[in-house]
């Protein structure tokens, strides 16, 4: 049982009746989130939570689902990980092969077919190179 007094079974239930339940841009949303969460790449997961968070409107009921997925799917063993994600892609085809190409391949960025590469190599600034947004202060004659 987990803190929440939930044995994984249930929450696995839970899951599925909320991905059920979810819209196809929910779908999309939680795409990234369980790729992330099933492959090892932290940074992956870090970056896709941050863009869902909202801090100026109240946490809708799809951000508290998938708050609560990202503290119980992390806790259960790789077994259940896998029986939730072959039901989802029992549910829904279509999201099931992009996840499997998402987790296979890296995720796509800004619609391209080029897969998100983290590149840990990135060129230095040049000193030579001057930056787009100088301050500039522009003062009146008199």
């Amino acid at each position: 049982m987990s803190a929440q007094g939930l044995t994984s079974e249930a929450q696995l239930r839970y899951l599925l009746q909320w991905f059920g339940e979810f819209s196809e841009l929910q779908r999309e949303d939680f795409l990234p989130v369980l790729a992330a969460s099933r492959s090892d790449n932290p940074e992956q997961l870090a970056a896709t939570m941050a863009n869902m968070t909202c801090q100026d409107k109240p946490v809708s009921l799809f951000q508290c689902r998938i708050k609560l997925f990202n503290e119980w799917f992390p806790t259960w063993s790789r077994e259940e990980q896998d029986r939730f994600v072959n039901k989802i892609s029992e549910i829904d085809s279509e999201f099931g092969e992009k996840l499997h190409e998402i987790i296979t391949d890296g995720p796509k960025v800004n619609g391209t077919d080029e897969p998100w590469i983290n590149e840990q190599n990135v060129e230095p600034e040049r000193e030579d190179q001057v930056p787009e947004n100088i301050p500039v202060e522009i003062v009146a004659a008199s």
